[in-house]
Order: structure tokens, then sequence, then C-alpha cells
């Protein structure tokens, strides 16, 4: 095998850090490229999701609106009282009317017993 020569001169020296620094400043300004890549990417899925939830506030907002109407429209409270004092009505009614039913009652039974009594009586 032959010898290896290993002869630096000034040139091969400036050569080689020339190589180093221009390899320096490529993967440095890779390095700046791909970090500002990185930052409008995520500015724009940011800007995306921002608008995502623009939307969707835009939604909720008009399903509140939805729901408010819905509320202003139900039952309020002089309406459950109409409805009441209509229950509370036909309730006296409905107890007025048990009374008469049990006089009624009373008064079927007491003359179903006079009839059985005369019936009885004629035999």
């Amino acid at each position: 095998m032959g010898n290896i020569n290993f002869d630096f001169n000034f040139w091969t020296m400036a050569l080689l850090l020339l190589n180093f620094a221009l390899a320096l400043f490529v993967a440095m300004t890779n390095r700046g490229k791909a970090q500002a890549d990185e930052l409008k990417s995520v500015k724009n899925g940011l800007h995306t999701d921002i608008q995502d939830l623009g939307k969707q506030v835009n939604k909720h907002g008009e399903r509140l609106a939805a729901i408010e109407a819905e509320v202003e429209n139900g039952i309020t409270k002089t309406d459950l009282a109409a409805v009441y004092d209509r229950v509370n009505m036909v309730a006296s009614s409905t107890d007025s009317m048990s009374g008469q039913l049990k006089e009624i009652s009373t008064r079927m039974a007491s003359i179903d017993a006079h009839l059985l009594q005369l019936f009885k009586e004629r035999k």
C-alpha cells in the first residue's frame, strides 16, 4: 500500500472552512424555513379553529334565542293558577256530587228496605 499524503496547505484549509461554513449556513437557513413553515401551519390551524368556534358560538346563540322564545311563550304562573282554580272547582263539584250520590244511595236503600218489608207482610 501506498503512503497517504495529508498535505494541508492554506487553500485546502480555506476550502474546508468554507465548506463547513456553507453547510452550517444551509442548516441554519433550513432550520429557519422549517420553523417559519411550522409557525405558518400552526397559524392557519388556529385561524381555522377560531372560525369553527365562531360558527359554533353562532349556532349556540341561535339555539339559545329559540329556547328563550319558547320560554317566553311557555306556561306562566298565572296560567297554572287558572288551571289550579279550575281543578279545585272540579274537585269541589265532585265532592258535592259524591255527597249527593251517598244521600241517593241511602234513600234507595231505605226505599228498598221498605219495599221488602211490605212484600214480606203481604205473604
